[in-house]
């Protein structure tokens, strides 16, 4: 019966219709009571829409070059252009108008992305007139990534190159082919 459609009361009258079953004892009593239609279908997932995600959207209209910028998925530190977005929410709530909350925004993160490179500049000044090493500059999240890379890569060679041969012995196929000329 399962290649027929529909529940087991359905099933039962289409077979008893058919003249292929007599009308069994129980059918009274589920007919009485019907069993609850069974859901086999689930419907698609509602799209979950967050209060900042027109702002995001805008802020990479802005922005494009934004959308490029790598951060870490499993970090709890959200992109910039979110942070961007629940700071001009907050604005809004207050009172604040959207153009103006964008303004004042792209104001704030314009201020302490200077402050952040002035205070860096700062240590980096104190560090050089105390005689201590000063600090790197702040890499890039491609940076982090190449350099990471870099240590699997190098890591990987060595074990290839102390893979049993002597020191000197050349890896195989790295010797030059024999040149073939056409006036021999």
């Amino acid at each position: 019966m399962s290649f027929m459609k529909g529940d087991l009361l359905s099933k039962t009258r289409k077979l008893m219709k058919g003249g292929i079953i007599a009308r069994p004892r129980w059918l009274d009593a589920v007919m009485r009571i019907p069993p609850e239609p069974k859901k086999t279908r689930c419907k698609k997932a509602p799209k979950i829409v967050l209060p900042e995600d027109r702002l995001v959207e805008s802020y990479y209209a802005r922005h494009p070059e934004a959308k490029f910028t790598p951060f870490e998925l499993n970090s709890f530190d959200p992109p910039p252009a979110r942070k961007f977005a629940w700071r001009q929410l907050e604005l809004m709530n207050h009172g604040y108008p959207r153009d103006i909350a964008r303004d004042m925004v792209e104001v704030e993160f314009a201020e302490a992305e200077k402050a952040a490179e002035e205070a860096f500049r700062a240590e980096r000044r104190r560090a050089i007139m105390e005689g201590r090493e000063p600090p790197a500059p702040k890499k890039s999240k491609i940076e982090e990534i190449q350099e990471e890379e870099w240590e699997y890569l190098s890591q990987g060679l060595a074990a290839i190159g102390s893979q049993g041969r002597k020191a000197g012995e050349k890896l195989p196929g790295s010797e030059r082919p024999p040149r073939v000329s056409s006036f021999n």
